[in-house]
């Protein structure tokens, strides 16, 4: 009888145990951000002589992103002069990652994600991509590979996050960034969306997932092996915000800021909860 007292009064301290950690658990509500930035040369090019990211850093701080996707982002090229992922992820105290999508200069072209949390892993695919003059050449392609492969090479990368939900435990969040070519063809468009979503798997997702970035399409039904798995959270433009699986996120908000002269394209802005 003394050994089901203990029994008993252990399984009831387990059970204290349990609801305190619970009851301490807190959900993942994230604020995330897209913008092209348009190789921060601005929209009249003005800025082309120093590469300034003052502007740029100052509107990122005002929306405070926990998570955010560049797309149109130049790393370690000459006319950059500072390395600007390293330089922003320094300025906004976030953690990098580089996506290359293809060599440029001395450096390359791409897509960056920046993270207030860890990130504990990464992965990058280069689109299929064929160019005119042969292997090796990854830019200005003439106007029939074009429609069929892209004017230059794309990717699609990701970044898994790890995202506090108590003192002592965490959710990892993945956080993909893409961005597809703007004069491929519209069957072209849907094949670069079906890699997007082969490579992150987006049908049965590892974790919880958001993918953003410029998709250049104007409707989210022109890439469906993107948007049929998924809930669309906001979109502006080509510019997109998508979370996965289905139903597996809360929209708490979305919308954007207008960014002047900074780029050909606003930066767009949501707000989820992991339900």
């Amino acid at each position: 009888m003394k050994l089901l007292k203990n029994i008993v009064r252990a399984g009831a301290l387990c059970g204290l145990f349990l609801s305190a950690s619970t009851a301490s658990a807190q959900k993942v509500q994230l604020k995330v951000m897209a913008w092209n930035v348009l190789s921060f040369e601005m929209t009249d090019k003005s800025n082309q002589i120093t590469f300034d990211i003052d502007q740029y850093v100052t509107l990122i701080k005002a929306q405070d992103p926990d998570v955010l996707c560049l797309n149109e982002l130049e790393s370690g090229t000459s006319r950059m002069g500072k390395e600007k992922l390293v330089e922003l992820a320094t300025r906004l105290d976030m953690f990098p990652y580089y996506i290359m999508s293809y060599p440029k200069d001395v450096g390359y072209y791409g897509n960056g994600i920046l993270s207030k949390y860890p990130i504990i892993a990464t992965g990058a695919k280069l689109i299929s991509y064929k160019h005119y003059l042969g292997e090796g050449n990854y830019q200005f392609n003439n106007d029939a590979y074009t429609r069929t492969y892209g004017a230059d090479q794309r990717s699609v990368g990701y970044a898994d996050i790890l995202v506090p939900t108590s003192d002592s435990e965490g959710q990892v969040v993945r956080i993909v960034c893409s961005h597809l070519d703007h004069q491929i063809n519209s069957s072209g468009k849907i094949r670069q969306a079906q890699e997007v979503a082969d490579f992150i798997g987006l049908n049965e997702p590892a974790y919880p997932t958001v993918l953003m970035g410029d998709m250049n399409v104007g409707s989210a039904s022109s890439i469906p092996a993107i948007s049929e798995p998924g809930d669309l959270i906001y979109s502006l433009w080509v510019d997109f915000i998508f979370t996965y699986p289905k139903n597996a996120w809360t929209k708490i908000s979305g919308t954007y800021v207008d960014c002047g002269k900074l780029s050909d394209h606003d930066p767009i802005i949501g707000v989820i909860s992991l339900k």
